[in-house]
Protein backbone atom coordinates (compact mmCIF):
# COMPACT_ATOMS: atom_id res chain seq x y z
CA UNK A 1 0.00 0.00 0.00
CA UNK A 2 3.15 2.13 0.70
CA UNK A 3 4.92 1.51 -2.06
CA UNK A 4 1.21 2.56 -4.27
CA UNK A 5 0.93 5.52 -2.46
CA UNK A 6 4.55 6.85 -3.07
CA UNK A 7 4.04 5.91 -6.92
CA UNK A 8 0.87 8.00 -7.00
CA UNK A 9 2.41 10.99 -5.39
CA UNK A 10 5.68 10.09 -7.59
CA UNK A 11 3.54 10.50 -11.05
CA UNK A 12 0.86 13.09 -9.95
CA UNK A 13 2.65 15.42 -8.00
CA UNK A 14 6.59 15.13 -7.84
CA UNK A 15 7.33 14.62 -11.26
CA UNK A 16 4.98 17.25 -12.90
CA UNK A 17 5.89 20.01 -10.48
CA UNK A 18 9.59 19.24 -10.58
CA UNK A 19 8.93 19.21 -14.75
CA UNK A 20 7.68 22.51 -14.21
CA UNK A 21 10.87 23.93 -12.70
CA UNK A 22 12.58 23.95 -16.12
CA UNK A 23 14.05 27.72 -17.74
CA UNK A 24 11.33 27.87 -20.38
CA UNK A 25 8.76 28.76 -17.71
CA UNK A 26 8.65 31.43 -15.57
CA UNK A 27 8.09 30.11 -12.51
CA UNK A 28 11.08 30.75 -10.75
CA UNK A 29 10.93 34.68 -11.59
CA UNK A 30 8.07 34.58 -8.43
CA UNK A 31 8.91 35.54 -4.97
CA UNK A 32 6.06 34.00 -3.06
CA UNK A 33 7.02 30.34 -2.26
CA UNK A 34 3.23 28.85 -3.18
CA UNK A 35 2.94 31.29 -6.35
CA UNK A 36 5.78 29.19 -7.38
CA UNK A 37 5.02 25.57 -6.53
CA UNK A 38 1.90 26.67 -7.92
CA UNK A 39 3.07 27.92 -11.58
CA UNK A 40 4.89 24.79 -11.39
CA UNK A 41 2.91 22.17 -11.01
CA UNK A 42 0.00 23.76 -13.54
CA UNK A 43 3.03 24.39 -15.60
CA UNK A 44 4.76 20.73 -15.34
CA UNK A 45 1.16 19.19 -16.05
CA UNK A 46 0.71 21.17 -18.98
CA UNK A 47 4.33 20.07 -20.08
CA UNK A 48 3.90 16.73 -20.19
CA UNK A 49 0.05 16.78 -21.39
CA UNK A 50 1.91 18.26 -24.56
CA UNK A 51 4.49 16.00 -24.83
CA UNK A 52 2.22 13.05 -24.41
CA UNK A 53 0.36 14.41 -27.41
CA UNK A 54 2.90 14.79 -29.83
CA UNK A 55 4.23 11.39 -28.49
CA UNK A 56 1.47 9.34 -28.62
CA UNK A 57 -0.32 10.74 -32.42
CA UNK A 58 2.70 9.30 -34.30
CA UNK A 59 3.29 6.16 -32.47
CA UNK A 60 -0.76 5.27 -32.76
CA UNK A 61 -0.96 6.15 -36.70
CA UNK A 62 2.21 4.02 -37.44
CA UNK A 63 0.22 1.35 -35.02
CA UNK A 64 2.93 1.12 -32.89
CA UNK A 65 2.67 -1.44 -29.41
CA UNK A 66 1.26 0.54 -26.18
CA UNK A 67 4.81 -0.70 -24.55
CA UNK A 68 6.84 1.57 -27.02
CA UNK A 69 4.88 4.57 -25.92
CA UNK A 70 4.63 3.75 -22.50
CA UNK A 71 8.50 3.44 -22.06
CA UNK A 72 9.19 6.11 -24.09
CA UNK A 73 6.90 8.86 -22.36
CA UNK A 74 8.37 7.44 -19.37
CA UNK A 75 11.78 7.98 -20.14
CA UNK A 76 11.14 11.60 -21.18
CA UNK A 77 8.92 12.56 -18.19
CA UNK A 78 11.44 11.02 -16.10
CA UNK A 79 14.33 12.87 -18.21
CA UNK A 80 12.21 16.29 -17.78
CA UNK A 81 12.09 15.77 -13.91
CA UNK A 82 15.52 15.73 -13.70
CA UNK A 83 16.11 18.77 -15.53
CA UNK A 84 13.69 20.66 -13.72
CA UNK A 85 15.32 19.48 -10.52
CA UNK A 86 18.70 20.37 -11.43
CA UNK A 87 17.60 24.04 -13.17
CA UNK A 88 15.22 24.97 -9.80
CA UNK A 89 18.84 23.69 -7.19
CA UNK A 90 21.39 25.70 -9.58
CA UNK A 91 18.82 28.84 -9.86
CA UNK A 92 18.45 28.06 -5.47
CA UNK A 93 21.23 30.56 -4.78
CA UNK A 94 19.55 33.12 -6.36
CA UNK A 95 16.33 33.23 -3.23
CA UNK A 96 18.96 32.87 -0.64
CA UNK A 97 16.01 35.78 1.37
CA UNK A 98 14.14 32.28 1.54
CA UNK A 99 14.03 32.59 5.21
CA UNK A 100 13.14 36.05 5.37
CA UNK A 101 9.91 35.68 2.71
CA UNK A 102 8.97 32.54 5.39
CA UNK A 103 8.55 34.52 8.14
CA UNK A 104 6.74 37.32 6.43
CA UNK A 105 4.61 34.44 5.03
CA UNK A 106 3.86 33.56 8.70
CA UNK A 107 3.14 36.87 9.71
CA UNK A 108 0.59 37.20 6.67
CA UNK A 109 -2.83 36.32 7.82
CA UNK A 110 -4.85 33.76 5.65
CA UNK A 111 -8.79 35.40 5.48
CA UNK A 112 -11.30 32.79 6.89
CA UNK A 113 -12.96 33.12 3.29
CA UNK A 114 -9.88 31.15 2.12
CA UNK A 115 -9.71 28.89 5.07
CA UNK A 116 -13.16 27.85 4.57
CA UNK A 117 -12.64 27.57 0.61
CA UNK A 118 -10.29 24.69 1.46
CA UNK A 119 -12.10 23.03 3.73
CA UNK A 120 -14.31 22.74 0.92
CA UNK A 121 -12.29 21.53 -1.86
CA UNK A 122 -10.81 19.40 0.61
CA UNK A 123 -14.32 17.48 1.11
CA UNK A 124 -14.53 17.71 -2.89
CA UNK A 125 -11.38 15.65 -2.95
CA UNK A 126 -12.81 13.20 -0.12
CA UNK A 127 -15.91 12.48 -2.25
CA UNK A 128 -13.84 11.10 -5.03
CA UNK A 129 -11.98 8.84 -2.46
CA UNK A 130 -14.54 7.79 -0.33
CA UNK A 131 -17.29 7.27 -2.94
CA UNK A 132 -17.49 6.76 -6.65
CA UNK A 133 -20.42 7.80 -9.42
CA UNK A 134 -20.28 5.74 -12.61
CA UNK A 135 -21.01 7.31 -16.23
CA UNK A 136 -21.72 6.11 -19.24
CA UNK A 137 -18.43 7.29 -20.50
CA UNK A 138 -16.75 4.82 -18.77
CA UNK A 139 -18.13 2.44 -21.43
CA UNK A 140 -15.69 4.33 -23.72
CA UNK A 141 -13.04 5.76 -21.59
CA UNK A 142 -12.38 3.10 -18.74
CA UNK A 143 -13.10 0.42 -21.49
CA UNK A 144 -10.23 1.79 -24.09
CA UNK A 145 -7.49 2.23 -21.00
CA UNK A 146 -8.10 -1.49 -20.02
CA UNK A 147 -8.39 -2.57 -23.61
CA UNK A 148 -5.12 -0.76 -24.56
CA UNK A 149 -3.50 -2.50 -21.03
CA UNK A 150 -4.34 -5.81 -21.90
CA UNK A 151 -3.89 -6.08 -25.65
CA UNK A 152 -1.02 -3.79 -25.58
CA UNK A 153 -2.33 -2.00 -28.74
CA UNK A 154 -3.74 1.50 -28.64
CA UNK A 155 -7.13 1.72 -30.56
CA UNK A 156 -6.78 -1.64 -32.47
CA UNK A 157 -9.75 -3.16 -30.53
CA UNK A 158 -12.92 -1.42 -30.37
CA UNK A 159 -13.88 -0.67 -26.54
CA UNK A 160 -17.58 -1.15 -27.19
CA UNK A 161 -17.22 -4.83 -28.46
CA UNK A 162 -13.92 -5.93 -27.92
CA UNK A 163 -14.07 -6.87 -31.47
CA UNK A 164 -10.69 -6.33 -33.68
CA UNK A 165 -10.87 -2.79 -35.39
CA UNK A 166 -10.98 -1.98 -38.89
CA UNK A 167 -10.33 1.74 -38.49
CA UNK A 168 -9.08 4.11 -36.23
CA UNK A 169 -11.75 6.25 -34.67
CA UNK A 170 -11.56 9.71 -35.82
CA UNK A 171 -13.70 11.16 -32.94
CA UNK A 172 -11.09 10.07 -30.60
CA UNK A 173 -7.88 8.98 -32.06
CA UNK A 174 -6.69 12.74 -31.89
CA UNK A 175 -7.19 13.34 -27.94
CA UNK A 176 -6.00 9.57 -26.67
CA UNK A 177 -6.54 11.42 -23.32
CA UNK A 178 -8.05 7.31 -22.41
CA UNK A 179 -4.34 6.01 -23.16
CA UNK A 180 -2.65 8.38 -20.71
CA UNK A 181 -4.93 6.78 -18.45
CA UNK A 182 -3.60 3.34 -19.43
CA UNK A 183 -0.80 4.37 -18.31
CA UNK A 184 -1.16 5.99 -15.23
CA UNK A 185 -3.04 2.86 -14.41
CA UNK A 186 0.18 0.52 -15.25
CA UNK A 187 2.54 3.10 -13.71
CA UNK A 188 0.63 3.21 -10.13
CA UNK A 189 -0.21 -0.44 -10.45
CA UNK A 190 -3.82 0.07 -10.25
CA UNK A 191 -6.80 -0.96 -12.22
CA UNK A 192 -7.38 1.86 -14.79
CA UNK A 193 -11.17 2.33 -13.11
CA UNK A 194 -9.59 2.99 -10.12
CA UNK A 195 -7.41 5.73 -11.25
CA UNK A 196 -9.76 7.66 -13.26
CA UNK A 197 -12.77 7.27 -10.46
CA UNK A 198 -10.15 7.77 -7.55
CA UNK A 199 -6.55 8.56 -8.33
CA UNK A 200 -6.85 11.18 -10.74
CA UNK A 201 -9.67 13.21 -9.59
CA UNK A 202 -7.98 14.14 -6.76
CA UNK A 203 -5.23 15.59 -8.44
CA UNK A 204 -6.90 17.33 -11.62
CA UNK A 205 -9.19 18.72 -8.84
CA UNK A 206 -6.30 20.58 -7.03
CA UNK A 207 -4.93 21.78 -10.37
CA UNK A 208 -8.21 23.63 -11.53
CA UNK A 209 -8.67 25.13 -8.21
CA UNK A 210 -4.89 26.18 -8.66
CA UNK A 211 -5.57 27.97 -11.83
CA UNK A 212 -8.95 29.31 -10.31
CA UNK A 213 -7.06 31.03 -7.26
CA UNK A 214 -4.63 32.70 -9.69
CA UNK A 215 -7.42 33.90 -11.55
CA UNK A 216 -8.83 35.48 -8.74
CA UNK A 217 -5.22 36.76 -7.86
CA UNK A 218 -5.47 38.27 -11.60
CA UNK A 219 -8.22 39.83 -11.20
CA UNK A 220 -8.70 41.04 -7.83
CA UNK A 221 -4.48 42.44 -8.02
CA UNK A 222 -3.56 39.85 -4.74
CA UNK A 223 -5.97 40.68 -2.36
CA UNK A 224 -6.08 37.99 -0.34
CA UNK A 225 -9.31 38.67 1.33
CA UNK A 226 -11.77 39.21 -2.00
CA UNK A 227 -9.21 36.72 -3.74
CA UNK A 228 -10.49 34.33 -0.21
CA UNK A 229 -14.35 35.41 -1.28
CA UNK A 230 -14.13 34.72 -4.84
CA UNK A 231 -12.62 31.21 -4.28
CA UNK A 232 -15.77 30.56 -1.89
CA UNK A 233 -18.57 31.04 -3.91
CA UNK A 234 -16.53 29.68 -6.79
CA UNK A 235 -16.65 26.42 -4.99
CA UNK A 236 -20.05 26.91 -3.30
CA UNK A 237 -21.25 27.45 -7.02
CA UNK A 238 -19.45 24.13 -8.25
CA UNK A 239 -20.62 22.34 -5.77
CA UNK A 240 -24.48 23.51 -5.86
CA UNK A 241 -25.00 23.19 -9.90
CA UNK A 242 -25.50 19.45 -9.99
CA UNK A 243 -29.28 20.46 -11.42
CA UNK A 244 -27.80 18.91 -14.59
CA UNK A 245 -25.03 16.03 -15.90
CA UNK A 246 -24.18 19.05 -18.39
CA UNK A 247 -23.16 21.99 -15.86
CA UNK A 248 -19.49 22.80 -15.73
CA UNK A 249 -20.06 22.57 -11.65
CA UNK A 250 -20.77 18.68 -12.80
CA UNK A 251 -17.64 18.02 -14.86
CA UNK A 252 -15.98 18.98 -11.96
CA UNK A 253 -17.19 17.64 -9.01
CA UNK A 254 -18.34 14.45 -10.60
CA UNK A 255 -16.22 13.47 -14.05
CA UNK A 256 -13.00 15.55 -13.51
CA UNK A 257 -11.55 12.50 -15.17
CA UNK A 258 -13.14 12.27 -17.93
CA UNK A 259 -11.03 14.56 -20.67
CA UNK A 260 -13.87 16.74 -21.97
CA UNK A 261 -14.60 18.10 -17.82
CA UNK A 262 -10.79 18.49 -17.69
CA UNK A 263 -10.97 20.60 -20.30
CA UNK A 264 -13.54 22.76 -19.16
CA UNK A 265 -12.55 22.66 -15.77
CA UNK A 266 -8.64 23.03 -16.23
CA UNK A 267 -7.42 23.29 -19.35
CA UNK A 268 -9.75 25.99 -21.09
CA UNK A 269 -9.50 28.32 -17.60
CA UNK A 270 -5.63 28.17 -18.02
CA UNK A 271 -5.18 29.29 -21.28
CA UNK A 272 -7.68 32.03 -20.49
CA UNK A 273 -5.42 33.23 -17.59
CA UNK A 274 -2.12 32.95 -20.12
CA UNK A 275 -3.19 34.31 -22.84
CA UNK A 276 -4.62 37.33 -20.71
CA UNK A 277 -1.22 37.40 -19.68
CA UNK A 278 0.61 37.05 -22.77
CA UNK A 279 -1.78 40.15 -24.28
CA UNK A 280 -0.99 42.01 -21.74
CA UNK A 281 2.81 41.37 -21.92
CA UNK A 282 2.73 42.60 -25.88
CA UNK A 283 6.25 40.98 -26.65
CA UNK A 284 7.56 37.12 -26.97
CA UNK A 285 8.62 35.87 -23.64
CA UNK A 286 8.34 32.51 -21.94
CA UNK A 287 4.44 33.05 -21.57
CA UNK A 288 4.03 32.22 -25.23
CA UNK A 289 5.72 28.94 -25.17
CA UNK A 290 3.29 28.22 -21.97
CA UNK A 291 0.38 28.97 -23.96
CA UNK A 292 1.70 27.03 -26.96
CA UNK A 293 2.07 23.53 -25.37
CA UNK A 294 -1.52 24.46 -23.33
CA UNK A 295 -2.96 24.79 -26.95
CA UNK A 296 -1.38 21.22 -27.41
CA UNK A 297 -2.63 20.19 -23.67
CA UNK A 298 -6.32 21.02 -24.94
CA UNK A 299 -6.11 18.40 -28.84
CA UNK A 300 -4.87 15.82 -25.71
CA UNK A 301 -7.82 15.85 -23.42
CA UNK A 302 -11.09 16.27 -25.94
CA UNK A 303 -11.53 16.27 -29.35
CA UNK A 304 -13.68 19.50 -28.50
CA UNK A 305 -10.42 21.23 -27.69
CA UNK A 306 -9.31 20.96 -30.56
CA UNK A 307 -12.06 23.91 -31.71
CA UNK A 308 -12.51 25.12 -28.28
CA UNK A 309 -9.29 26.41 -27.30
CA UNK A 310 -8.42 28.35 -30.68
CA UNK A 311 -11.84 29.56 -30.84
CA UNK A 312 -11.33 31.49 -27.45
CA UNK A 313 -7.64 32.15 -27.84
CA UNK A 314 -8.71 33.80 -31.04
CA UNK A 315 -11.53 36.08 -30.03
CA UNK A 316 -9.58 37.19 -27.33
CA UNK A 317 -6.43 38.06 -29.47
CA UNK A 318 -8.89 40.28 -32.05
CA UNK A 319 -10.44 41.97 -28.91
CA UNK A 320 -6.60 43.05 -27.58
CA UNK A 321 -5.88 44.01 -30.51
CA UNK A 322 -8.64 46.08 -31.13
CA UNK A 323 -8.57 47.43 -27.63
CA UNK A 324 -4.51 48.04 -27.77
CA UNK A 325 -4.48 48.75 -31.83
CA UNK A 326 -1.35 46.25 -31.70
CA UNK A 327 -1.21 43.40 -33.93
CA UNK A 328 1.56 42.39 -32.97
CA UNK A 329 0.10 39.19 -30.74
CA UNK A 330 -2.04 37.89 -33.84
CA UNK A 331 0.66 36.25 -35.53
CA UNK A 332 2.19 34.46 -32.01
CA UNK A 333 -1.14 33.65 -31.33
CA UNK A 334 -1.61 31.86 -34.78
CA UNK A 335 1.49 29.98 -34.14
CA UNK A 336 0.40 28.70 -30.57
CA UNK A 337 -2.81 27.29 -32.53
CA UNK A 338 -0.93 25.40 -34.71
CA UNK A 339 -1.23 22.23 -33.23
CA UNK A 340 -5.21 22.13 -33.36
CA UNK A 341 -5.35 23.70 -36.53
CA UNK A 342 -3.20 20.75 -37.48
CA UNK A 343 -5.36 18.09 -35.75
CA UNK A 344 -8.43 19.87 -37.19
CA UNK A 345 -7.31 19.21 -40.67
CA UNK A 346 -6.52 15.50 -39.76
CA UNK A 347 -9.67 14.95 -38.38
CA UNK A 348 -11.53 16.51 -41.60
CA UNK A 349 -8.42 13.86 -44.02
CA UNK A 350 -9.43 10.50 -42.11
CA UNK A 351 -12.59 11.24 -41.77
Amino acid sequence: MAIKGFEILLWFLIIPLAAGNLPVFETGKEKDWFVRMTDALICGYVLLFAVFELLALPLIFTRQSFAVLKYSYEILACVLALAGVIFAWKNKKNRADGAERKKSLSRKKIPAAMWLAFLLVAIQMGAYVFGMATDLDDAFYVATATTTLETNGMFTYDAYTGMLASYLPARYVFAPFPILLAFYSDMVHMHAAVVAHTVEPVFFLLISYLVYWKIGRKLFDKDDRKVGLFLLFLVLIQMFSYYSVYTQGTFLSIRIWQGKALLASFVLPAIFLQAKECMEMNRMCDAWVTLFLMMTSACLVSGMGIMLAPIMLGLMTLLYAVKDRNRGNIKRAVICCLPNVICAAAYVIIR
